[in-house]
């Protein structure tokens, strides 16, 4: 196994466009295995390791298999459909995010290991000192800075008298991240439902 700096970017359709490998920058490491659940526990066991150490960097794993040395069945289209977790820790941009009206466009939607983003916004990752959306985010990066951006409109359209957890429920909210919808429209709709009525 080893480690590449990588970003992968989209066009505005969601399509791969792009991807940048920026070369090895960590330490390989020799595995042994004969199944594809023990490669895909030895893959996210090594990015855990090499995110620990290098936080915040965009990279994928990459699998060399030694010239005749045999491959478990499947790992082929397991290696090439990311199922292995290989891109797990891959930062996935859109070169030009959708627009919003009256906000900003997402550049990042993020995943379990890498961030949320707006266009010409820095990424929001968890804060050291846990707060009130380190519990609902449950170890999900994305879902964290995408609670954050969420929250910040509930509070600006609500004029600081509400908080996101006071007009919606996790449950909802994690729903809406899996749709990927705006942090915007989601706070819009999330005080409109709310029982003060508060919707901007």
């Amino acid at each position: 196994l080893s480690a590449n700096r990588a970003t992968r970017q989209h066009d505005d359709l969601g399509s791969s466009t792009s991807m940048e490998l920026l070369g090895n920058f960590y330490p390989a490491q020799d595995i042994v295995a004969t199944r594809l659940d023990q490669i895909r526990s030895a893959v996210i066991e090594y990015g855990a390791r090499v995110a620990a150490d290098r936080p915040q960097e965009s990279f994928m794993v990459m699998i060399t298999v030694p010239r005749g040395q045999r491959r478990p069945a499947g790992f082929e289209a397991a290696y090439r459909e990311g199922s292995l977790g290989t891109n797990d820790w891959m930062h996935e941009i859109f070169k030009r995010p959708l627009p919003m009206p009256d906000d900003y466009g997402v550049r990042m939607w993020g995943g379990p290991h890498t961030p949320f983003q707006f266009a010409d916004h820095g990424s929001l990752w968890p804060d050291e000192t846990p707060d009130e959306f380190t519990s609902p985010a449950a170890g999900h990066i994305g879902l964290y800075g995408w609670l954050r951006a969420t929250n910040a409109r509930v509070q600006r359209l609500s004029q600081c008298t509400h908080t996101l957890l006071d007009v919606a429920t996790v449950a909802e909210l994690r729903a809406a991240y899996a749709a990927r919808r705006h942090p915007l429209s989601v706070a819009q709709d999330a005080l409109r439902a709310s029982p003060q009525a508060l919707a901007a």
